[in-house]
């Protein structure tokens, strides 16, 4: 029994992979034009006003310490650097010109006329890695999730790689990357470690909303290890995770029993040599043994996944400018205004 379904798992996973498997397909759904274009035709002044309602409810909520510059006077309000960092990625302009914004925006904003007498290129570059600026982001990033943290049960996870500079574009870099991948650690070319910056999303495939995120050390990082942080994550806010959808990078059996464990349904697809013995993890069994006998209904489920791809497809769409920032701290500061601005968005 255990032999012919490893025989019939082989035949499956190269059925589907050569792409000869026969899908039913399914009713494509009516799109309203009309209320796309509303949405676009409004989208910018109600991002605008959702950043000032987040970043001001999240001032409100946290406490921070009275903060002071260089010569004692008081430093510039961490909310309105927090507004004015969303604004500037959002509308995708180096900080010389983002200064501008506040011309434009600030009573849009709530940036008060007397703070904007004292700001500088260099106060909006330093705020990338304000730790106050940092705090208040980060509860703007929870704030954008809780409109569905009770309606939203299926997650997506998967990773890829945001350019640091204008002359790089990942997709027609990634065989470059993939093949440096297979070398040793030692040949690997190091500037094309600075050329991209790689993150790893999950998101609710009903949504579309980033629910967590987390940054690699590099473009050649392995992605199966940053499920375990991610999910716990979501289980943090998310009231239920009902199923989990990745792709062959994720597969192993450590991940399928924590997704078993936290009551949701793995969705991994399996490599070519996949075994169906479960040693140890029988989510991983089920998984393989459901692939099996029901593969079109398995598989309608599992392509849920390509609803995180569409995101990153978004993302790097609404941001065409490549990450500007070079310090660390900064950058990771710059990828998480990205997502928040997205989420708004």
């Amino acid at each position: 029994m255990a032999q012919q379904q490893q025989l019939l798992l082989k035949f499956r996973i190269d059925d589907v992979r050569s792409k000869t498997f026969r899908y039913r397909s399914k009713k494509k759904q009516k799109i309203p034009w009309s209320r796309y274009d509303r949405a676009q035709e409004n989208e910018f002044p109600e991002v605008v006003q959702l950043i000032r309602l987040l970043v001001d409810r999240a001032s409100s909520q946290l406490v921070l310490p009275p903060d002071h510059d260089a010569t004692g006077n008081t430093s510039y309000p961490k909310a309105d650097l927090a507004k004015l960092i969303l604004s500037q990625q959002y509308d995708g302009r180096c900080n010389r010109v983002s200064i501008g914004l506040l011309s434009l925006l600030n009573s849009r904003l709530g940036i008060t006329a007397c703070s904007t007498r004292t700001l500088s290129y260099k106060t909006l570059e330093r705020a990338y890695q304000d730790t106050g600026v940092l705090a208040l982001l980060n509860d703007v990033f929870f704030l954008t999730q809780l409109p569905v943290v009770d309606m939203e049960h299926n997650f997506a996870f998967d990773g890829t790689c945001h350019p640091t500079t204008i002359k790089q574009n990942w997709e027609s870099s990634k065989d470059e990357i993939l093949r440096l991948l297979k070398e040793r650690p030692s040949s690997r070319k190091r500037k094309k470690k600075l050329e991209f910056e790689k993150t790893i999303l999950a998101v609710g495939t009903t949504f579309k909303i980033i629910a967590s995120f987390a940054r690699t050390s590099s473009p050649f990082a392995n992605e199966s290890p940053c499920l375990r942080p991610l999910l716990e994550q979501v289980l943090e806010l998310y009231t239920l995770v009902a199923k989990v959808c990745a792709d062959s990078g994720f597969l192993s059996r450590e991940n399928c029993t924590l997704i078993g464990k936290v009551g949701a349904v793995p969705r991994i697809f399996p490599r070519k040599g996949a075994s169906i013995k479960a040693k140890g993890s029988q989510a991983w069994r089920k998984m393989l043994v459901e692939f099996i006998q029901d593969t079109q209904s398995w598989l309608r489920e599992y392509h849920s996944r390509s609803i995180v791809e569409s995101v990153n497809s978004t993302m790097k769409r609404l941001f065409t400018a490549p990450l500007r920032k070079r310090l660390l701290e900064r950058k990771a500061t710059e990828l998480l205004a990205r997502i928040i601005v997205y989420n708004i968005r």
